[in-house]
Order: structure tokens, then sequence, then C-alpha cells
């Protein structure tokens, strides 16, 4: 399994329309093939800090996924307003799941 995780930092007053979008891109990588779940997190303390953690079945289905964010224009505006409402730029890493011995 392969879990693809995505911290995003807003600028104060942002959150609520960083949110909005955040949650369509939840809806986009849910409905992804090979995506077991995604789940949207919102920090506390600070509460400007969100992030988007997605669970794939394997490396091609998330690399699909990676495809499709990059090529769709509606999900590649979607990225470029976050640009313009966070601190920093996302920050997107992928991490290989291993299950217990």
């Amino acid at each position: 399994m392969f879990l693809r995780f995505s911290r995003f930092r807003f600028k104060d007053g942002k959150e609520a329309e960083g949110l909005a979008i955040l949650r369509r891109h939840v809806a986009a990588i849910s409905s992804a093939g090979g995506c077991r779940d995604a789940w949207l997190g919102q920090g506390q303390h600070p509460a400007t800090e969100c992030v988007v953690v997605a669970l794939f079945e394997d490396e091609d289905s998330l690399r699909r996924l990676e495809g499709r964010l990059r090529s769709d224009p509606i999900q590649g505006s979607d990225f470029f307003a976050l640009l313009s409402l966070t601190t920093h730029p996302p920050e997107v890493t992928s991490y290989e799941v291993f299950k217990r011995a």
C-alpha cells in the first residue's frame, strides 16, 4: 500500500476558502482508481494548517492519480488557487506502507 500526504499552511483568514478547495481535492482523490480512502484534517493549533492523507492499493494507482492531477485543467486551477492562499508551497510526499510483522 502507498500513502500520499499533503500539508497546506494557509494565510490567516484564508482557511475557509482553502478548506472548500481541499474538500473538492479530497473528493477527486477518493474517486481515483485504487484509492482506498482519503481524509482532510485541519489543525487545531494552528487552525491555518491542513493535511490531506490518502491510502492507495499500489504505487501504480498513486502514479496514475498524480498524472491526472497534473493534466486535468480543473484540478490544476484548484492547485494554483491554493498557492495564492498559502504561506508556503504545499508539501506532497508519498510513503510505502509496510504491514506489521
